[in-house]
């Protein structure tokens, strides 16, 4: 009876009653204070968001996409559950998970809450005598018509093609925008599990439009690195992780402790990371998508200092446009670069805006341009598309109107970001990239091209590899020279006097 009572009244327990052999380590028990939690504030309607992100087999869908839901609906039989993972295959075998939980004659000595016996497939069942129930989806499917006390989204993302895919990141976001967030009841809760695969992801997304926006859906956010990279303390105050101890919290781990080590502990988290991609742990593990030191560009490759005179230098200019119904968000950038007679490529300045009409993009390029043209003449590079196209003839039209005269070189389109950024790699690897010591936009660019790709964002690492790639075929200028030139007859003559006339020969 004992054990029944506290089944019914704490999660956790009643997930080491059906399996007694859950390995519950501190991470379980924190986890479980967080989903009980959740459930009261569904129950209480107080929308109630909770993002847990924990590497993978550490257990987090054993709690709350197969334990969670039964213990829930135990309480509260009247709620309807919809959950989503990346395909209704996964979605569909945790429906079937749940069930198990609900059909267990230990279940049945806990809670009242039984199945309707006309209604239990796997893809949608429902509660006898209530109105609850569960509805499996995939990301992506239709669930129009359902409707959710509690949303939960389980691995929205299968793989690292998906997580990279900025089209496959697009459709994520407008199915929970516009498809599943829109069958929330009122007051109903929004649970995301996790691993962090970029920065784009759902979850980076929801994480970015909670800081951009304090109306904006806020998360209670926790993250479970297999490593802990500083002292973690629970801060009982926000409910949150910290690396201070405040004035009310407790130690959860040290620094270096594996997060649950009955499982996985260090010896065997070192062998997957020196097995798998640097990227891969970071992102799956440490639950941040790209280590501080970069792995496409690495923060050692990094340059600074102050500019030569744009005289006896080749200046290019490189645009990446962001114009598109579906990528709103994103940046047009545009960046110049000398190109010494060393090889060296100084990126000078930089300008990044979100897209306005043709008018205002043109404008914008003239104006970069017109700051250094000057100096020298510059040759424009952007790429050979669609977008160009809409654009060369307003370009060409407002060139003339300011005389202006832009030789404009066309390059190559290439889909694959990471081919496209080879060149530039490379001449960073080489050290032959070097950026201005005094800009203002360094830091943002550094990170974003850290974090590449990764990042939200990377219109700032295609507008320099854009650049890169146009000093792949041009050599670097000529370097003044150096030697005495020859003297001439007039130099002869001056040199023997008689004011240097014809007598003086």
């Amino acid at each position: 009876m004992a054990s029944r009572l506290l089944a019914r009244r704490r999660l956790l327990p009643f997930v080491q009653r059906f399996n007694p052999r859950y390995k519950a380590g501190w991470v379980h028990a924190d986890v479980c204070r967080r989903l009980e939690q959740f459930s009261r504030d569904v129950a209480e309607e107080k929308s109630p968001r909770l993002m847990i992100l924990m590497p993978p087999r550490s257990g987090k869908s054993e709690l709350a996409s197969r334990c969670f839901p039964a213990w829930h609906l135990g309480h509260y039989p009247d709620h309807e559950f919809i959950a989503a993972s990346y395909n209704v295959s996964l979605a569909m075998s945790f429906s079937r998970k749940v069930k198990e939980v609900l059909t267990d004659n230990s279940y049945q000595g806990v809670f009242e809450t039984r199945l309707h016996p006309d209604m239990q497939s796997a893809e949608e069942w429902a509660i006898a005598g209530h109105r609850g129930g569960y509805v499996a989806a995939g990301v992506g499917g239709g669930i129009t018509g359902k409707g959710a006390h509690v949303l939960v989204i389980d691995d929205p993302v299968k793989n690292a093609e998906e997580a990279d895919s900025a089209d496959t990141r697009e459709k994520l976001w407008d199915w929970y925008a516009s498809t599943a967030y829109t069958r929330l009841a009122p007051g109903g809760g929004v649970l995301v599990i996790q691993t962090c695969w970029n920065d784009d992801d759902l979850a980076g997304r929801l994480q970015r439009a909670m800081q951009d926006d304090p109306e904006a859906d806020q998360f209670v956010v926790v993250k479970y690195p297999a490593v802990a990279e500083f002292d973690e303390y629970l801060d009982e105050d926000t409910d949150l992780i910290v690396d201070e101890c405040p004035s009310r919290g407790r130690l959860l781990r040290h620094k270096g402790d594996a997060l649950h080590p009955e499982r996985y502990d260090l010896q065997k988290l070192n062998r997957i990371r020196k097995t798998i991609p640097t990227r891969f742990w970071s992102a799956l593990y440490q639950q941040n998508p790209v280590p501080d030191d970069g792995i496409y560009f690495v923060k050692e490759n990094f340059r600074r200092s102050q500019p030569p005179h744009p005289t006896g230098t080749n200046i290019y200019c490189a645009f990446d446009f962001a114009i598109s119904e579906k990528r709103q968000n994103d940046y047009t950038v545009g960046v110049i670069g000398l190109h010494t007679p060393e090889d060296l490529l100084y990126v000078v300045d930089h300008m990044r805006f979100r897209s306005g009409d043709a008018y205002f993009i043109v404008n914008a390029m003239l104006t970069l341009i017109a700051r250094w043209a000057v100096h020298s003449p510059v040759v424009l590079g952007v790429e050979d598309g669609q977008i160009w196209r809409s654009l060369a003839a307003v370009f060409a039209k407002e060139a003339r109107r300011r005389r202006m005269y832009v030789s404009v070189v066309l390059l190559k389109p290439l889909t694959d970001k990471l081919t496209r950024a080879r060149p530039l790699q490379a001449r960073m690897q080489q050290g032959t990239v070097v950026f201005d010591e005094a800009a203002e936009w360094y830091g943002a660019c550094q990170q974003e091209m850290l974090r590449f790709p990764a990042a939200a964002h990377d219109d700032q690492v295609d507008a320099l590899a854009w650049l890169a790639q146009m000093t792949v075929d041009a050599p670097p200028p000529r370097a003044p020279s150096q030697t005495t030139p020859r003297a001439s007859w007039r130099d002869r003559l001056l040199g023997h006097g008689a004011e240097g006339t014809h007598m003086s020969a």
